[in-house]
């Protein structure tokens, strides 16, 4: 018994479709960021894949791709020239698949037109006309903050340029300081975080997204096994001398083990900064020290635990208090006092001069790359001093040239960039990053797929004039050489040949091509083309098949005449009425003897 098809309910399962496309053309400014975005419907709700130029986009400092939802995006942080070209999103679920294409076009510095980026500020980058995502709910409100601060700024210009965004959030920070330093009186009203707080504090979840994408995955724990990050001790309030060492710590646990990352004034700390130096304990403790403490480190100092449980925030503020306003208790005597102060200055001195090894968090895997087609190697690496990187091939340093470039982006990424890809790039590359404290080095392979080199067609053997009797079989055939193996086209009086025309084409597959007639007929009798082709070119040669009626290969055969050797080059018709005469003359003379 056959099996009835499944009935399913119409509509139930659908394929993808765009609600939004990309636009055909999309242009960029170098060093600013570049945003592509598409909205897709499906059910089930289909994923989106990101190519360039047909190659699949992966997730890194300079790429990300998100999908929330039916809303699909990819950011390049900083554009660059190198990143044109044509880029493509695919949506596809198990019911099918759809795509649309963009192309997309950086100007660089040189182009007419360019506007260069914004510079950068002491509060977080805010991108135009891009949604904040939401905070999360576990996120703890920052403490230590005033509620008295000023408004955010207003709507209109909180839309408007980059520049305008940053002098505000210059402003109300310079504002906060100074209330730091002169407080006003404490008024008992409920605590409470300003719009423009909570602005700053979604970016720096957004920004946070992004460097924990970069950053690595996490270890690999069962999702069972989850635990949201939460503090055991947080972050507590400082005050310090103007040239002394701050230390903010906490202690966090969660599983996976969270990520730390800290802030400053919403401003995340670089792991390789030379101010700043970052530890963290077996047992989860997690410190921050700031060596010589100057007015300018004042603010607000934000610890975010993040892992794929959940995030955790705590905030606290440092103080720094100038040394003119600074005294001596009177019941501490002076010369415990000066032997405190020069303990505090060797310590300094230790923690000031404490250097740390390169370490790369970040390096590039083994690539293919087409020959003239473009390549990017990326890594990031920390280190204290911030580390020197040199990039070597086979064991010979890299120079920089039109066809090499070393670049060094905001974000703490390296990368070689080789724009046109030749053979002789093939090989190993080795970046070595040295500080004082040591060096350390990878080795990645690039392979260059190089297309083999074509040989045009030529003859080996050509077409010859072929005469067969009227019925008989015919075949003709010749033979060309080429790389790749040559095809060919029949024509007969210059019209195509196929196997419907009643003729017999074939090939050995090595370069020999024929063509045959079983029964050759007065039809037959004519002119025949065969041109040989591949990709580097092609050739023609041409031969003539004679067909003749059975009366014709029965003509009396013409016999020779022999002549004396004197006579031997004279025409037939001349040596004739020579030989007449001769005969004649020789009669009339044996007459006269006679």
């Amino acid at each position: 018994m056959a099996e009835q098809p499944r009935k399913t309910k119409p509509g139930k399962f659908t394929p993808p479709t765009f609600s939004k496309i990309l636009e055909s053309e999309i242009s960029g400014m170098e060093g600013h960021p570049l945003v592509l975005e598409v909205n897709v419907k499906g059910t089930p709700l289909p994923q989106v894949q990101w190519f360039r130029e047909g190659a699949p986009i992966q997730n890194n400092p300079a790429f990300t791709a998100d999908q929330t939802g039916e809303v699909c995006t990819l950011v390049i942080a900083e554009a660059y020239p190198e990143d044109s070209g044509n880029y493509t999103a695919t949506a596809a679920n198990f019911y099918g698949s759809q795509s649309c294409q963009a192309n997309v076009t950086v100007k660089g510095k040189d182009d007419p037109g360019y506007i260069p980026p914004p510079p950068a500020s002491n509060g977080p980058a805010v991108l135009p006309d891009t949604p904040l995502p939401p905070p999360p709910a576990n996120v703890q409100p920052t403490s230590g903050l005033l509620d008295d601060l000023p408004p955010p700024p207003p709507e209109e210009e909180r839309k408007g340029p980059d520049a305008a965004v940053r002098m505000q959030q210059t402003r109300v920070t310079d504002e906060y300081h100074d209330r730091l330093r002169n407080p006003p009186p404490v008024q008992q009203e409920e605590f409470r975080v300003s719009g423009f707080e909570e602005r700053l504090m979604r970016e720096i979840e957004h920004r946070l997204e992004k460097s924990v994408e970069a950053d690595g995955m996490f270890e690999n724990v069962p999702q069972a096994q989850w635990r949201a990050p939460m503090f055991g001790k947080r972050v507590q309030n400082y005050k310090v001398l103007e040239g002394g060492t701050a230390s903010f710590s906490c202690r966090v646990v969660g599983l996976p083990t969270p990520k730390i990352y800290w802030f400053k004034d919403g401003q995340e700390v670089p792991p390789d900064s030379q101010k700043y130096l970052m530890q963290s304990a077996p047992d989860g403790t997690c410190y921050l020290h700031i060596p010589g403490a100057t007015l300018h480190e004042e603010g607000q100092y934000t610890v975010m635990a993040v892992s794929p449980a959940g995030k955790a925030s705590a905030t606290g503020t440092l103080k720094v208090q100038e040394k003119k306003a600074a005294y001596v208790k009177q019941s501490t005597p002076v010369a415990r006092a000066a032997r405190t102060q020069a303990r505090d200055r060797e310590d300094l001195r230790g923690v000031a001069e404490k250097n740390y090894r390169p370490n790369f968090v970040q390096v590039p895997e083994e690539t293919n790359a087409k020959e003239g087609g473009l390549v990017r190697l990326d890594c990031k690496v920390t280190g204290l001093p911030s580390p020197d990187l040199v990039w070597y091939r086979e064991g010979s340093p890299l120079r920089q040239d039109s066809n090499h470039r070393m670049i060094v982006r905001e974000n703490g990424v390296h990368s070689l960039l080789i724009s046109q890809c030749k053979a002789s790039d093939a090989g190993d590359y080795t970046c070595v990053s040295t500080n004082k404290a040591g060096q350390a080095e990878f080795t990645v392979t690039l392979n260059i797929l190089v297309e083999a080199q074509s040989v045009a067609p030529t003859w080996v053997q050509k077409l010859k004039n072929t005469t067969v009797k009227e019925g008989e079989h015919v075949r003709i055939f010749c033979t060309a050489a080429g790389d790749p193996v040559p095809y060919a086209i029949w024509k007969k009086d210059g019209i195509g040949l196929t196997e419907k025309s009643g003729y017999r084409l074939g090939t050995d597959g090595q370069g020999t091509f024929f063509l045959e007639v079983d029964h050759a007929s007065k039809a037959d009798a004519t002119w025949y083309t065969c041109s040989a082709h591949n990709q580097a070119g092609s050739i023609m040669c041409t031969g003539k098949i004679v067909v003749q009626s059975p009366w014709e290969s029965q003509k009396p055969q013409q016999t020779k005449i022999k002549t004396p050797k004197r006579y031997a080059n004279l025409p037939v018709d001349m040596r004739a009425s020579h030989q007449t005469k001769t005969a004649m003359m020789n009669e009339s003379g044996q007459a006269e003897d006679l």
